[in-house]
């Protein structure tokens, strides 16, 4: 921040709309039995293009086609058993990427390298 307060992310970019963060199975540690129910504010969340901030990343040709073949995937899936419409700006990318923070944040320097050799081979 440009002030050199710190911050942590877990409320940046979040309104105070009273809208429920999505609760990911496994991701605060309770296991599947037990979990709460899920809710996911479906309101549009606005142009994701003008009012959120924008990344651009380089991908391997393989790994590419395996986003774009996931996405599609889920996407089908989604509407055909819960008639939502997922966005791939509002709802996959958001979504892949805090999963996968949330998977490097549980690993030590052990899982990031095997990790890193995975998609070397898979992907590279």
């Amino acid at each position: 921040m440009a002030d050199g307060s710190e911050s942590d992310g877990a409320n940046e970019g979040a309104d105070d709309g009273g809208s429920v963060d999505p609760v990911l199975p496994g991701v605060d540690g309770t296991s599947g039995d037990d979990e709460p129910e899920i809710t996911y504010d479906l309101d549009d969340l606005g142009n994701v293009k003008e009012e959120w901030e924008g990344v651009t990343i380089y991908l391997p040709s393989d790994l590419h086609n395996a986003l774009n073949l996931s996405y599609r995937e889920l996407s089908y899936e989604s509407a055909r058993t819960t008639s939502y419409d997922l966005q791939k700006l509002q709802d996959f990318y958001p979504l892949l990427v805090a999963v996968g923070l949330n998977n490097l944040n549980q690993s030590d320097t052990d899982d990031l390298l095997s990790m890193l050799e995975y998609l070397q081979e898979e992907y590279g």
